[in-house]
């Protein structure tokens, strides 16, 4: 993941200045031959930020979702849980005469990683490396999977024009309504405590071997083999949660009590089997995945006969994770290193020194960049904003930075540690600048057509990619986020639309991925916002909040506008042409 950070930042930093060379040239050729028109820049003064804590937030039917546990020392401890619905991949199935799973067949559930092929040696072996889990990859978590007995509705009740909204801390829904009586579905006699009390998320491939029906390995001569090196392999799955699950259970539940009116379809299936429910609880550290649990499926062995006279066949049949899905989340902050995420979530500043921003049901930033309308026309449009619409400047390119407040990432020239700022954990790779009154995408994410290998670096001339510094690359002094907001700027400088003048709060996230911007449902509205703008009652009451900022767990700390180093403070940089004023 280092080294397509890495590129990605370059990419972005070097298409960046050469679109800002680009604008400044074309404009400079045009122009400065006649001795009418300078270049200059100005740093923009009339910013406010402060920051909110979302409280709980939709979390069903995500494309991603968490599991396991991440611990970070600003924010404290993440407990990620989930249950998802189940379908059959081919409904109605044929059991014959009779059925029944025996000792030689498996139970087994696979979800795969998110993950890169690194390398395959001569025997065919694959290495790879893992991405999108969190955390410490050598510490464990308890895992239990337990029958979910909760059905998960697809539309309200009260509303059936509306879908079922669950949200991140309703967890007592449903395990209020576990299957106690068959226990945890990953725990019983002979399976192994890294596939439940102590699981840990493996970059191992994993490799399926040909056996005869009866569990006996085979050659490639289709014999019996005790020869490891002589096994067949059946198939190379990458890396993933491989989870031997309760055979005892599966035969009852869909060979021996399930009728074929429950197997029919997966309407039916769903209302049958309600579903499987991923509980964590923490060791000590641990590790969060993001993962895709649509990609997941359970394998059913059993044997079969088609009628009295018959022996016994090995068959199987696949159950997917599909259906409606959750997310909770448990998060403890008592676990930080300092209280001030806390605070800083409770203090209700209208402007602060410093900015919190974490996902899932974490925290949301809200920035104001043009202040009050505190001039006698009294218009409700903001002071600043008139200004520069009465400028007559042309508008090159406009850059708003944010930088990290990480103290063992910023190291002074005699080499000694800061003392300002925290010690982060792991920093968001990327952050999503929005419009906070229409909970929409700003102009310039419209117009940034960019694309990157590496699906995460899209629109990387918008911004929001975590860089760094040059100078700094061996004492990470100077990292930062940066947004560039030229179409932003020019349309309020061309618009008519007083409206549009007056509803430009901007909100800030972290992101899982810049190309979803779709927003979910607050279960409590944020509301007594800061009245920094003329016509905050319509921006004072946030009920969304954008959906990949629930999909990412992490959270970074970046300084606001009142910092006491005006170096470090957030900064909105205005590159423009003027005429000569003789």
């Amino acid at each position: 993941m280092k080294k397509k950070k890495i590129f990605g930042l370059l990419g972005f930093g070097l298409l960046s200045l050469v679109s800002c060379d680009k604008d400044f040239n074309t404009v400079g050729a045009d122009l400065i031959g006649d001795g009418n028109y300078q270049f200059d820049k100005e740093e923009w003064n009339k910013i406010t930020a402060f920051t909110r804590a979302t409280g709980p937030v939709q979390s069903n039917n995500m494309p991603l979702n968490a599991l396991g546990v991440f611990q970070d020392p600003v924010f404290g401890t993440t407990t990620a849980h989930f249950v998802t619905q189940l379908e059959l991949e081919n409904t109605n199935p044929n059991f014959f005469e009779e059925a029944e799973i025996q000792a030689t067949d498996s139970v087994y559930l696979y979800i795969p990683y998110f993950s890169t092929l690194e390398d395959t040696d001569t025997d065919g072996n694959n290495t790879y490396s893992l991405d999108s889990i969190h955390g410490n990859l050598s510490e464990s978590f308890d895992l239990k999977i337990y029958e979910s007995k909760y059905l998960l509705q697809s539309y309200d009740p009260l509303d059936p024009t509306q879908a079922q909204k669950y949200y991140s801390s309703e967890k007592a829904l449903i395990e209020n309504h576990l299957n106690l009586d068959s226990g945890p579905l990953n725990v019983f006699s002979g399976v192994s405590s890294n596939q439940n009390t102590q699981f840990k998320f493996s970059k191992n491939e994993i490799v399926i071997y040909e056996t005869d029906g009866n569990g006996n390995y085979l050659d490639s001569d289709n014999n019996i083999t005790t020869d490891i090196s002589a096994r067949v392999v059946k198939e190379r799955l990458e890396p993933g949660m491989w989870i031997n699950l309760n055979k005892e259970f599966f035969e009852e539940k869909i060979l021996q009590n399930a009728t074929s009116e429950n197997l029919f379809n997966n309407n039916n299936f769903k209302e049958y089997f309600r579903g499987l429910y991923f509980q964590v609880t923490q060791n000590s550290g641990g590790a969060l995945a993001m993962l895709d649990f649509s990609s997941g499926y359970i394998v059913m062995q059993f044997h079969t006969k088609y009628d009295s006279s018959s022996e016994f066949i090995k068959s199987e049949i696949q159950i997917n994770l599909a259906g409606n899905t959750v997310n909770f989340f448990d998060n403890n902050t008592s676990t930080a290193t300092s209280g001030n995420y806390q605070s800083a979530l409770t203090s209700q500043n209208a402007n602060d020194d410093l900015l919190y921003l974490k996902g899932g049901d974490g925290s949301v930033a809200y920035i104001d960049l043009f202040g009050n309308d505190d001039d006698a026309n009294n218009n409700e449009i903001p002071d600043k904003l008139e200004e520069l619409r009465n400028s007559g400047w042309l508008i090159n390119d406009v850059i708003l930075t944010l930088t990290i407040a990480n103290k063992n990432n910023k190291i002074n020239t005699e080499g000694t540690t800061l003392n300002d700022g925290y010690d982060l954990g792991e920093e968001p790779l990327r952050l999503y600048l929005f419009d906070a009154n229409a909970n929409t995408v700003l102009v310039d994410y419209t117009y940034d057509s960019t694309t990157a290998t590496d699906a995460k670096f899209n629109k990387y001339l918008l911004g929001g990619i975590i860089e760094q510094d040059e100078i700094s690359e061996t004492t990470k002094e100077g990292r930062f986020y940066r947004f560039r907001l030229l179409h932003y700027f020019n349309n309020l400088m061309q618009t008519e639309d007083e409206d549009a003048l007056k509803n430009i709060r901007l909100g800030l996230v972290v992101t899982e991925t810049i190309n979803n911007v779709s927003n979910y449902s607050l279960m409590n509205a944020i509301g007594n916002l800061p009245s920094t703008l003329p016509l905050a009652s319509s921006v004072n009451t946030i009920d969304k909040v954008p959906l990949a900022n629930i999909m990412n767990p992490l959270g970074t700390v970046i300084y606001g506008v009142n910092h006491t180093d005006d170096s470090k403070r957030m900064k909105l940089e205005i590159y423009y042409t003027k005429p000569n004023s003789n």
